[in-house]
């Protein structure tokens, strides 16, 4: 779950007050004890099956919520 935080914090998250709800100028994501959900401002949503970070890295460089260039 570190990983995950550090690399949203790097790549232009915010963490919230709810320590696992981080968001940018695109897109919330918030990390669950089993899966991450990821949405936008016009309400699409993206769920995962697992806590796979690349599953989490696909979901936000093709929906360009994060720069394809991102940050590890």
């Amino acid at each position: 779950m570190e990983k995950v935080k550090e690399f949203l914090l790097k790549n232009g998250f915010e963490q919230q007050e709810e320590k696992n709800h981080y968001v940018n100028g695109e897109c919330s994501v918030l990390v669950e004890r089993d899966h991450y959900a990821v949405a936008n401002a016009d309400g699409d949503a993206h769920y995962s099956n697992g806590l796979n970070i690349y599953w989490l890295i696909g979901v936000l460089t093709y929906n360009g919520y994060i720069a394809r260039n991102y940050k590890m």
